[in-house]
């Protein structure tokens, strides 16, 4: 009878996942899969610390919408924690992978022990420990099933070294070989609360559709535009759902986000509000008003039955994948006659491009810098196919905010979490994702203090980002905010630190810009180079919108 290892059992069933790259770092405990490993077609993409991969193989999922597989060792597992709470709110299929100490030690103080499953069950969909080799197959289809199936998320496995170097017979491994079958179906809403749907909107007078995470974790952008085209409905969207529609076709009115989009902020005036996949949370209000009206009616749909009603009682809930029923929702307005909202959208429409043009009219060429220079300098450089990546605070905000977006699956911020310094490793998992195309990386001087050594990372394995780190000397949007309220700063201050020096030293192409002469020239040296770069511009401190609104809305609650 022909035996296999437990990390052979492994191997086989991640490709039968359809996983051809692994993200982590190596240690005592998965040594044996990863010598396993080294001799198939996986790509191995080896970092600096453990949050770093998980961080890539979160954006990595995200942009090619399927699982992603990372691997650490115990203490290692320890360092991925927080990227695993982080993942849980930007719905990222991460499949976390870590080894253990020897089953037969496991409870009696063996090498690096701890409770790896309890540490990840409250930050992950599932975490499970395998129970012996031969079943290998079985947590590791259960592990994909539970992470892509519903809202998406990280899951963690635990498998013991000894596990992976243990022989099985190949026949018993069969039994739980995985099949194409037990892979996730997309799940349907009901029709006739499809039709209810339509119905609401068909008679709404100031409709509005509003995507977020989970829309962009199944929908299929043309569906969603002919559901668009055919209802005149106008359209937001942000996180991983940015640009399902592209901000350039007539019914889109841009980022969703409030304080970035003077266009989102008019759901205040919408009578009917269909959210795709986006949660009723803070950002929202909790669905009170405001920011919405008085009467407002919504229509939820969510894989997720947690978060229909949750907040508030909606009008219509569906339940099932967000882009099986898009398509549902196409086919029943199709059967209809619709109002086109002219004046709806115009209305719209003028908000979002007055906002754009102001937010044009402060990139003056003056010192020092401001954003918008930045991004107008900036938008020299991308197209359509550009992958970007926001991470920090004032400074992305003002960038976020105006550089529009035309093609899905090519932009990321930080989650709903806030968890700043994910940038960095989120574009270069974009880069892993994208092979060919521009990634390029916004980050405030903060937030690169968080996983700046992974340039090391891009630097060994050939991904060519490109990162523009705006320098304030300041943990920008709290330091503001600080002094809006408390009239001085408190552990807000940074040094002007040469951060290109530090991209240097690693083997990237690096520029320091202290004057807006000095930009443009330097952003064409860097996105010319074939390799990461680093330009780092001093620039003002000024206060972003986003600020700004917190500052109101914290003296507006003690008033």
């Amino acid at each position: 009878m022909a035996k296999v290892t437990g990390s052979d059992l492994l191997i086989r069933s991640l490709k039968a996942e359809g996983v051809d790259t692994v993200f982590g770092i190596a240690g005592d405990h998965i040594l044996h899969m990863l010598d396993k490993m080294y001799d198939e077609d996986l790509r191995m993409i080896d970092f600096r610390h453990e949050s770093g991969a998980v961080h890539a193989a979160d954006s990595y999922s995200r942009i090619l919408r399927r699982g992603a597989v990372t691997l650490s060792t115990t203490p290692g597992h320890a360092n991925t924690i927080p990227a695993l709470a982080n993942a849980i709110h930007s719905e990222a299929p991460v499949v976390n992978i870590s080894g253990s100490a020897d089953s037969s030690n496991l409870g009696r103080g063996a090498m690096q022990e701890f409770d790896q499953v309890g540490v990840a069950a409250p930050v992950t969909k599932g975490a499970w420990e395998v129970p012996s080799p031969e079943r290998i197959p079985e947590y590791v289809a259960l592990a994909f099933r539970t992470a892509l199936s519903g809202r998406q998320g990280p899951v963690h496995l635990t498998i013991p070294h000894d596990f992976q170097s243990a022989e099985v017979d190949e026949s018993a491994a069969e039994r739980y070989a995985p099949r194409e079958h037990s892979l996730p179906r997309k799940v349907l809403g009901d029709p006739a609360q499809i039709a209810q749907a339509v119905e609401l909107l068909r008679n709404a007078s100031h409709p509005i559709i509003i995507a977020g995470s989970s829309a962009g974790a199944t929908v299929d952008p043309e569906g969603v535009q002919r559901f668009v085209e055919t209802t005149h409905i106008p359209f937001v969207s942000e996180d991983s759902a940015r640009a399902l529609i592209p901000d350039s076709h007539e019914y889109s009115v841009g980022l969703g986000y409030q304080p970035l989009n003077r266009a989102a902020q008019r759901i205040r005036d919408a009578d009917v509000v269909l959210m795709l996949g986006k949660r009723l949370d803070y950002t929202l209000g909790f669905g009170g008003s405001p920011p919405f009206a008085q009467g407002v009616k919504h229509i939820v749909v969510d894989p997720s039955p947690a978060e229909i009603g949750r907040a508030r009682t909606v009008e219509v809930g569906i339940l099932g994948d967000v882009g099986p029923i898009v398509e549902q929702l196409a086919d029943e307005a199709a059967k209809h006659n619709w109002s086109r909202h002219d004046e709806w959208l115009s209305s719209l429409s003028k908000d979002y491009d007055g906002w754009i043009e102001e937010l044009h009219e402060l990139a003056s060429a003056s010192d020092p810098i401001h954003p918008m220079f930045i991004s107008e300098s900036l938008q020299k450089h991308i197209d359509d196919d550009t992958h970007i990546t926001y991470d920090g605070g004032d400074y992305c905000h003002f960038l976020r905010a105006s550089i529009k977006r035309n093609k899905p699956f090519r932009f990321h911020n930080v989650s709903s979490f806030g968890m700043i310094g994910v940038g960095l490793p989120y574009a270069l998992g974009a880069q892993v994702a994208l092979p060919g195309e521009r990634v390029v990386l916004a980050v405030g001087d903060g937030s690169f203090g968080f996983n700046g050594m992974e340039i090391d990372t891009m630097v060994r394995h050939n991904l060519p980002v490109k990162m523009i780190l705006g320098n304030n000397s300041i943990w920008g949007i709290d330091w503001q905010i600080q002094k809006g309220l408390y009239g001085r700063p408190v552990w807000t201050d940074l040094l002007p630190t040469r951060y290109d020096r530090v991209a240097a030293g690693l083997g990237a192409h690096a520029e320091h810009v202290t004057s807006y002469e000095q930009l443009e020239p330097a952003l064409t040296r860097a996105f010319d180079h074939d390799g990461p770069a680093l330009v780092n511009v001093e620039i003002a401190q000024i206060i972003s919108p986003v600020a700004e609104a917190a500052i109101s809305r914290k003296l507006g609650s003690h008033g």
